[in-house]
């Protein structure tokens, strides 16, 4: 009888990578634990009774826990203290924050203007950006997401229960808009659609990024020309959109320099990004 059974040990313990003396030990260790005897054991053969046939679920849900925390905490040690730089010209952080809860990356995010010297230098290794031409054939340019320019203005505003509005009748507006600048494509792009439309902007004051913009316009102090899609997470109460015509559409890619080995992390974004563009 000792014989059979620990020659069926002696298989499962191979299996194991252990002794068939080990195994015994931890077998026993077990039921002196639970209190209850988990095997039968006869003369040929050793099986499992009622009582392990109740504790095998439980111990395949513990061994595969055990390979969680395992996998989890590798998976910690491999992206601790690894940053990815981005150069962003438009609205990222909501895909930047679920990336970062997901993969446990850090994210540096520049909101410089100057997106193609980051990438040139090497200080951002992606960059988002609009409507980029790629002239020079220096990057790569992966397609993202699409967007449209809105009108922003405060539910009070005359203008704010329309369903469509055309860019000359915005000719005699307070403008809230983003910083100046010939590298700003994004206020280039806007200030462009009102000199075709024959008129310039009056501004009267600037925000750094499109949340604060919408915080002037909650306090009704003008309107904007922002786009919508990035608007979403950032509107307030006090505030809506309108469309404008004619259409002012952005085509947004994730850029990166052309022969430019990308980093696990980086490889990582572009995956995430691009499989989740309403983000």
């Amino acid at each position: 009888m000792k014989k059979d059974v620990w020659g069926r040990l002696r298989e499962a313990a191979e299996r194991l990578y252990t002794t068939s003396s080990s195994l015994s030990k931890h077998i026993n260790a077990l039921e002196e634990e639970y209190g209850v005897k988990l095997f039968d054991r006869t003369k040929r053969t050793i099986s499992l009774n009622e009582y392990g046939k109740i504790f095998l679920p439980y111990a395949r849900q513990m061994v595969q826990l055990q390979a969680d925390v395992i996998e989890r905490l590798e998976e910690k040690k491999a992206n601790w203290g690894n940053i990815l730089n981005i150069g962003a010209g438009y609205r990222t952080f909501e895909v930047a924050v679920e990336f970062r809860r997901k993969y446990h990356i850090g994210l540096n995010i520049n909101e410089g203007y100057d997106l193609k010297g980051l990438l040139r230098s090497g200080e951002c290794e992606l960059a988002i950006m609009i409507n980029e031409e790629n002239k020079k054939g220096e990057l790569e340019v992966l397609p993202y997401k699409t967007d449209h320019m809105v009108l922003v203005c405060h539910k009070q505003h005359p203008l704010a229960k329309r369903e469509k509005i055309h860019i000359t009748e915005l000719c005699d507006e307070d403008f809230i808009m983003l910083p100046d600048s010939d590298k700003n494509k994004p206020s280039k792009l806007m200030l462009n659609a009102c000199l075709e439309a024959g008129f310039t902007l009056k501004t009267v004051l600037r925000g750094v990024v499109g949340s604060q913009i919408v915080d002037f316009v909650a306090k009704n102090m003008g309107i904007s020309l922002l786009w919508g899609k990035a608007l979403v997470p950032i509107m307030r109460d006090e505030v809506t959109t309108v469309d404008v015509e004619p259409a002012t559409d952005i085509d947004i890619s994730i850029c990166y320099m052309k022969n430019r080995v990308l980093s696990d992390a980086a490889q990582k974004f572009i995956e995430f990004a691009r499989s989740n563009p309403d983000l």
